[in-house]
Protein backbone atom coordinates (compact mmCIF):
# COMPACT_ATOMS: atom_id res chain seq x y z
CA UNK A 1 0.00 0.00 0.00
CA UNK A 2 1.61 2.92 -0.74
CA UNK A 3 1.75 6.47 1.66
CA UNK A 4 -1.21 7.93 -0.18
CA UNK A 5 -3.04 4.96 0.60
CA UNK A 6 -2.01 4.40 3.73
CA UNK A 7 -2.57 8.60 4.65
CA UNK A 8 -6.31 7.75 3.06
CA UNK A 9 -6.87 4.83 5.11
CA UNK A 10 -6.32 6.86 8.38
CA UNK A 11 -8.33 9.92 7.37
CA UNK A 12 -11.63 8.00 5.96
CA UNK A 13 -11.32 6.06 9.70
CA UNK A 14 -11.16 9.25 11.38
CA UNK A 15 -13.64 11.00 9.51
CA UNK A 16 -16.48 8.31 9.31
CA UNK A 17 -18.48 10.06 12.80
CA UNK A 18 -21.04 7.85 14.36
CA UNK A 19 -24.01 9.45 16.23
CA UNK A 20 -24.58 7.18 19.22
CA UNK A 21 -27.47 7.95 21.55
CA UNK A 22 -27.64 8.10 25.24
CA UNK A 23 -30.51 7.19 27.42
CA UNK A 24 -31.82 10.53 29.36
CA UNK A 25 -35.09 12.11 30.29
CA UNK A 26 -37.11 13.14 32.57
CA UNK A 27 -41.26 12.92 33.16
CA UNK A 28 -43.61 15.71 33.50
CA UNK A 29 -47.42 14.18 33.94
CA UNK A 30 -46.88 11.11 31.91
CA UNK A 31 -44.79 12.98 28.73
CA UNK A 32 -41.18 11.91 28.60
CA UNK A 33 -38.55 15.14 28.20
CA UNK A 34 -35.18 14.45 26.94
CA UNK A 35 -32.82 16.38 29.29
CA UNK A 36 -29.75 15.97 26.55
CA UNK A 37 -29.70 18.88 24.17
CA UNK A 38 -27.39 17.38 21.12
CA UNK A 39 -29.42 14.01 21.21
CA UNK A 40 -32.76 16.06 21.41
CA UNK A 41 -31.54 17.74 18.18
CA UNK A 42 -30.65 14.99 16.27
CA UNK A 43 -34.07 13.51 17.24
CA UNK A 44 -35.75 16.80 15.68
CA UNK A 45 -33.52 16.66 12.68
CA UNK A 46 -34.64 12.62 11.79
CA UNK A 47 -38.46 13.46 13.20
CA UNK A 48 -38.68 16.74 11.24
CA UNK A 49 -40.19 18.50 14.17
CA UNK A 50 -39.11 21.75 16.36
CA UNK A 51 -37.55 21.26 19.79
CA UNK A 52 -39.82 22.54 22.66
CA UNK A 53 -37.44 23.35 25.49
CA UNK A 54 -38.15 24.44 29.18
CA UNK A 55 -35.53 25.49 31.14
CA UNK A 56 -36.08 25.81 34.78
CA UNK A 57 -34.33 24.89 38.13
CA UNK A 58 -34.81 22.78 41.00
CA UNK A 59 -35.30 25.83 43.21
CA UNK A 60 -37.60 27.27 40.76
CA UNK A 61 -41.22 27.51 42.31
CA UNK A 62 -43.56 28.53 39.24
CA UNK A 63 -41.22 25.90 37.14
CA UNK A 64 -42.68 23.01 39.81
CA UNK A 65 -46.09 24.40 39.57
CA UNK A 66 -45.85 24.75 35.83
CA UNK A 67 -44.58 20.82 35.60
CA UNK A 68 -47.56 19.34 38.11
CA UNK A 69 -50.54 21.63 36.32
CA UNK A 70 -49.79 23.21 32.72
CA UNK A 71 -47.73 19.91 31.16
CA UNK A 72 -49.50 17.21 33.22
CA UNK A 73 -52.72 18.30 31.39
CA UNK A 74 -53.90 15.40 28.72
CA UNK A 75 -54.44 18.12 25.72
CA UNK A 76 -51.32 19.61 26.31
CA UNK A 77 -49.02 16.48 26.35
CA UNK A 78 -51.24 15.55 23.25
CA UNK A 79 -49.93 18.48 21.70
CA UNK A 80 -46.64 18.49 22.92
CA UNK A 81 -46.03 14.63 21.17
CA UNK A 82 -47.39 15.29 17.88
CA UNK A 83 -46.10 18.45 17.04
CA UNK A 84 -42.70 19.07 18.65
CA UNK A 85 -39.61 16.89 20.94
CA UNK A 86 -40.23 17.89 24.40
CA UNK A 87 -36.66 18.96 26.26
CA UNK A 88 -36.23 19.79 29.51
CA UNK A 89 -32.97 21.79 31.02
CA UNK A 90 -31.46 22.63 34.24
CA UNK A 91 -29.98 25.52 33.44
CA UNK A 92 -27.76 24.94 36.71
CA UNK A 93 -26.73 21.85 34.90
CA UNK A 94 -26.54 22.73 31.56
CA UNK A 95 -25.31 26.28 31.64
CA UNK A 96 -23.62 26.58 28.10
CA UNK A 97 -27.55 25.26 26.83
CA UNK A 98 -28.77 28.03 28.90
CA UNK A 99 -26.26 31.13 27.45
CA UNK A 100 -27.16 30.02 23.83
CA UNK A 101 -30.74 30.63 24.14
CA UNK A 102 -30.22 33.39 26.58
CA UNK A 103 -32.17 32.70 28.90
CA UNK A 104 -32.17 34.62 32.36
CA UNK A 105 -35.02 33.71 33.82
CA UNK A 106 -37.11 30.47 34.84
CA UNK A 107 -39.09 29.06 33.20
CA UNK A 108 -38.39 30.17 30.10
CA UNK A 109 -39.84 27.77 27.28
CA UNK A 110 -38.43 28.13 23.79
CA UNK A 111 -39.94 26.38 20.22
CA UNK A 112 -36.56 25.97 18.53
CA UNK A 113 -35.88 24.89 15.05
CA UNK A 114 -33.30 22.30 15.45
CA UNK A 115 -31.48 22.88 12.18
CA UNK A 116 -30.81 27.17 12.55
CA UNK A 117 -31.18 27.15 16.50
CA UNK A 118 -33.83 29.88 15.86
CA UNK A 119 -36.37 29.99 18.23
CA UNK A 120 -39.88 31.47 19.30
CA UNK A 121 -39.91 32.23 23.47
CA UNK A 122 -42.46 32.70 26.68
CA UNK A 123 -41.03 33.23 30.15
CA UNK A 124 -42.67 32.74 33.24
CA UNK A 125 -45.31 30.69 34.33
CA UNK A 126 -48.14 29.73 32.11
CA UNK A 127 -51.65 28.66 32.32
CA UNK A 128 -53.08 26.00 30.19
CA UNK A 129 -55.00 27.88 27.90
CA UNK A 130 -52.39 30.59 27.35
CA UNK A 131 -49.61 27.88 26.97
CA UNK A 132 -51.87 26.10 24.81
CA UNK A 133 -52.00 29.55 22.36
CA UNK A 134 -48.07 29.70 22.52
CA UNK A 135 -47.74 26.33 21.19
CA UNK A 136 -50.36 26.66 18.61
CA UNK A 137 -49.08 29.69 17.35
CA UNK A 138 -45.66 28.25 16.87
CA UNK A 139 -45.93 25.33 15.81
CA UNK A 140 -46.24 26.76 12.68
CA UNK A 141 -44.18 29.14 12.76
CA UNK A 142 -40.91 27.26 11.92
CA UNK A 143 -40.42 25.63 8.47
CA UNK A 144 -38.21 23.08 8.66
CA UNK A 145 -36.18 22.24 5.71
CA UNK A 146 -35.08 19.04 6.87
CA UNK A 147 -38.85 17.95 6.23
CA UNK A 148 -39.12 19.23 2.76
CA UNK A 149 -38.99 16.64 -0.16
CA UNK A 150 -36.25 16.45 -2.64
CA UNK A 151 -35.93 14.57 -5.30
CA UNK A 152 -32.22 13.07 -7.01
CA UNK A 153 -32.02 12.97 -10.48
CA UNK A 154 -30.99 9.24 -11.68
CA UNK A 155 -27.22 8.59 -13.34
CA UNK A 156 -26.75 7.32 -16.42
CA UNK A 157 -24.35 4.79 -16.10
CA UNK A 158 -21.35 6.98 -15.24
CA UNK A 159 -19.37 5.77 -12.16
CA UNK A 160 -19.89 6.92 -8.71
CA UNK A 161 -16.81 6.03 -7.19
CA UNK A 162 -13.57 4.03 -7.64
CA UNK A 163 -12.90 3.06 -4.39
CA UNK A 164 -15.21 -0.04 -2.72
CA UNK A 165 -17.71 1.49 -0.50
CA UNK A 166 -17.95 -1.80 1.23
CA UNK A 167 -15.00 -1.74 2.44
CA UNK A 168 -14.89 1.81 3.22
CA UNK A 169 -18.21 2.01 5.89
CA UNK A 170 -17.58 -1.68 6.93
CA UNK A 171 -13.26 -1.64 7.66
CA UNK A 172 -12.65 1.69 7.39
CA UNK A 173 -10.38 1.15 4.69
CA UNK A 174 -9.44 2.75 1.68
CA UNK A 175 -9.21 0.11 -1.32
CA UNK A 176 -9.91 0.22 -5.18
CA UNK A 177 -12.43 -1.37 -6.33
CA UNK A 178 -11.99 -3.84 -9.41
CA UNK A 179 -14.45 -3.73 -12.43
CA UNK A 180 -14.75 -7.35 -12.55
CA UNK A 181 -17.01 -6.50 -9.33
CA UNK A 182 -19.70 -4.26 -10.49
CA UNK A 183 -23.15 -3.58 -9.56
CA UNK A 184 -25.78 -0.97 -11.51
CA UNK A 185 -27.94 1.12 -8.72
CA UNK A 186 -29.94 4.06 -9.45
CA UNK A 187 -28.32 4.51 -12.71
CA UNK A 188 -24.50 4.36 -11.29
CA UNK A 189 -22.11 2.11 -11.52
CA UNK A 190 -21.00 0.90 -8.37
CA UNK A 191 -17.09 -1.15 -8.29
CA UNK A 192 -16.08 -3.14 -4.89
CA UNK A 193 -12.64 -4.56 -3.77
CA UNK A 194 -14.29 -8.59 -3.65
CA UNK A 195 -17.42 -10.61 -4.95
CA UNK A 196 -18.06 -11.17 -1.19
CA UNK A 197 -18.17 -7.08 -0.89
CA UNK A 198 -19.97 -7.07 -4.45
CA UNK A 199 -22.34 -9.18 -2.81
CA UNK A 200 -23.12 -7.46 0.43
CA UNK A 201 -23.86 -4.63 -1.49
CA UNK A 202 -26.34 -6.29 -3.60
CA UNK A 203 -28.11 -8.16 -0.85
CA UNK A 204 -28.49 -4.57 0.89
CA UNK A 205 -27.73 -1.65 -1.41
CA UNK A 206 -29.28 1.33 0.78
CA UNK A 207 -26.76 0.14 3.65
CA UNK A 208 -24.07 1.40 1.54
CA UNK A 209 -25.92 3.76 -0.34
CA UNK A 210 -24.61 7.45 0.18
CA UNK A 211 -27.24 10.29 0.24
CA UNK A 212 -27.47 12.60 -2.42
CA UNK A 213 -26.55 10.43 -4.89
CA UNK A 214 -22.77 10.81 -3.40
CA UNK A 215 -22.42 14.53 -3.71
CA UNK A 216 -20.73 16.74 -1.49
CA UNK A 217 -23.59 18.36 1.10
CA UNK A 218 -21.07 21.33 1.98
CA UNK A 219 -20.01 22.01 -1.35
CA UNK A 220 -23.61 22.12 -2.41
CA UNK A 221 -25.21 24.12 0.52
CA UNK A 222 -22.31 26.91 0.35
CA UNK A 223 -22.15 26.81 -3.60
CA UNK A 224 -25.77 25.21 -4.94
CA UNK A 225 -23.53 23.15 -7.20
CA UNK A 226 -23.40 19.35 -7.12
CA UNK A 227 -20.00 18.39 -6.82
CA UNK A 228 -19.27 13.92 -6.32
CA UNK A 229 -17.78 13.30 -2.93
CA UNK A 230 -14.98 10.49 -2.53
CA UNK A 231 -15.07 7.61 -0.67
CA UNK A 232 -12.17 8.57 1.32
CA UNK A 233 -14.33 11.17 3.27
CA UNK A 234 -17.65 9.24 4.03
CA UNK A 235 -19.28 10.49 6.85
CA UNK A 236 -22.24 8.69 9.04
CA UNK A 237 -25.15 10.82 10.64
CA UNK A 238 -28.70 9.61 11.62
CA UNK A 239 -27.63 6.36 9.97
CA UNK A 240 -26.87 7.64 6.45
CA UNK A 241 -24.35 8.53 4.44
CA UNK A 242 -22.62 11.49 2.91
CA UNK A 243 -19.41 12.13 0.81
CA UNK A 244 -17.65 14.89 1.11
CA UNK A 245 -14.97 15.85 -2.07
CA UNK A 246 -12.45 16.87 0.45
CA UNK A 247 -10.75 16.38 4.41
CA UNK A 248 -11.83 20.13 4.84
CA UNK A 249 -15.10 19.54 4.01
CA UNK A 250 -15.46 16.25 6.01
CA UNK A 251 -14.51 18.23 9.07
CA UNK A 252 -17.17 21.29 8.26
CA UNK A 253 -19.52 18.40 7.91
CA UNK A 254 -18.74 16.51 10.96
CA UNK A 255 -19.09 19.68 12.87
CA UNK A 256 -22.33 20.68 11.49
CA UNK A 257 -24.00 17.68 9.70
CA UNK A 258 -27.76 19.11 10.06
CA UNK A 259 -26.77 22.79 8.99
CA UNK A 260 -24.95 21.00 5.63
CA UNK A 261 -27.90 18.60 5.15
CA UNK A 262 -30.57 21.24 5.32
CA UNK A 263 -28.59 23.58 3.11
CA UNK A 264 -28.14 21.32 0.55
CA UNK A 265 -31.81 19.90 0.13
CA UNK A 266 -32.96 23.56 0.16
CA UNK A 267 -30.56 24.39 -2.85
CA UNK A 268 -32.20 21.20 -4.51
CA UNK A 269 -35.62 21.97 -3.64
CA UNK A 270 -35.51 25.57 -4.51
CA UNK A 271 -33.95 25.02 -7.95
CA UNK A 272 -34.95 21.45 -8.84
CA UNK A 273 -31.65 19.29 -9.68
CA UNK A 274 -31.33 19.92 -12.89
CA UNK A 275 -31.02 23.70 -12.10
CA UNK A 276 -27.79 23.15 -9.53
CA UNK A 277 -26.34 20.02 -11.53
Amino acid sequence: MSKFTRNAAYLLATCVALVGLMESAVQAGSLHWETDYAKAKKQAVAESKPMLIMFTASWCGPCKKMKSSTLSNSKIEQEIEANFIPVMIDTDANPSVTRKFGVNAMPTIAVVDPTTEDSEKVRGYQGTSEFLSFLDNNKSEINLASATEYVMEEGNGEVLADDCLVSAIEDHKLVDGDKQFSSTHNGYVVYFASADNKQKFDKNPEKFWPELSGNCPVHLAETGKLTRGEVRWVVAFNNKLYMCDSESHANKFVQSPAKFITGAITKISAKGSNAVR
